[in-house]
């Protein structure tokens, strides 16, 4: 499984998710790069950023073209979420800075398998609800004022939680941006694409900085398929039937989860 001519091919599917739902990056890599390469959880979320960032950058660049990002809620989002990353990552850094490495590494793994399973009943909530946009919060019109106290909100809990385990920046706020304000599809995972830029790239490198638990050489060749994967992903938004491909998708969320309880 870690064969270098498969890396390529893993970065290429996990990109065409990425463009295509603004989802699969911190779910489906950082469990893959931890079960089937056997890397410690903490090197694991920190190559994943660095592969992430440059996989959103192609993402953010093509939903650019194609007028599906909503730029006034990729800046409230990434006001909340920047610095809440910076936050997960300084208490990463202390919790190795204590001397408990295989401990931190333990508990994080059991902090990625939950956050695998929320995102899989997120994702399955939103399969079940047909993708409409109204429940209990109320979400607003793309064209009444902007519900920026929420955005930011959103902003912090992912941006934290991605700092920790890189899992969020499209499973869990994507989800939560559906509760509070109406966009169409397209512009729903442009808009997420174009702030999980801001916000794993951050991330990345706080973790590059500051943990030093970023491998390159690895990233670098998980883009050689990600890249093309993202901006073919992008182009077929509007085109691929979500539903299937979200049930999926959560399928094997809850399945890596359980085998990473185990």
């Amino acid at each position: 499984m870690g064969a270098d001519w498969l890396l390529p091919i893993y970065g290429l599917v996990v990109g065409l998710l990425v463009g295509l739902t603004g989802m699969g990056g911190g779910v489906i890599m950082t469990p893959l790069l931890m079960l089937g390469l056997g890397m410690p959880a903490t090197a694991a979320v920190g190559t994943d950023l660095a592969y992430s960032t440059v996989t959103k950058l192609a993402g953010t660049w093509q939903h650019w073209r194609q007028g599906t990002v909503d730029g006034r809620v990729v800046r409230a989002l990434a006001t909340g979420s920047v610095p809440a990353t910076l936050v997960a990552v300084g208490a990463l850094v202390l919790l190795h800075r204590g001397g408990a490495e295989a401990e931190v590494d333990a508990w994080l793994k059991r902090a990625i398998a939950v956050m695998l399973c929320i995102a899989a009943v997120l994702m399955l909530r939103r399969v079940l609800r047909g993708g409409t946009t109204h429940d209990a919060l109320g979400a607003v019109s793309e064209m009444a004022p902007l519900p920026t106290k929420r955005l930011i909100a959103i902003g912090v809990l992912g941006g934290f939680l991605v700092g920790l385990t890189s899992i969020g920046s499209g499973s869990l706020i994507i989800a939560l941006l559906v509760m509070v304000i109406s966009l169409r599809p397209d512009r729903l995972v442009g808009t997420d694409v174009a702030h999980a830029l801001f916000l794993v790239g951050t991330a990345a490198l706080a973790h590059l900085l500051f943990l030093r638990d970023v491998d390159l050489a690895l990233a670098s060749k998980l883009l050689v398929g990600s890249i093309p994967g993202v901006l073919i992903g992008s182009r077929l938004t509007l085109r691929v039937p979500r539903r299937p491909l979200q049930i999926g998708l959560a399928t094997l969320l809850l399945t890596t989860a359980f085998t990473m309880f185990r």
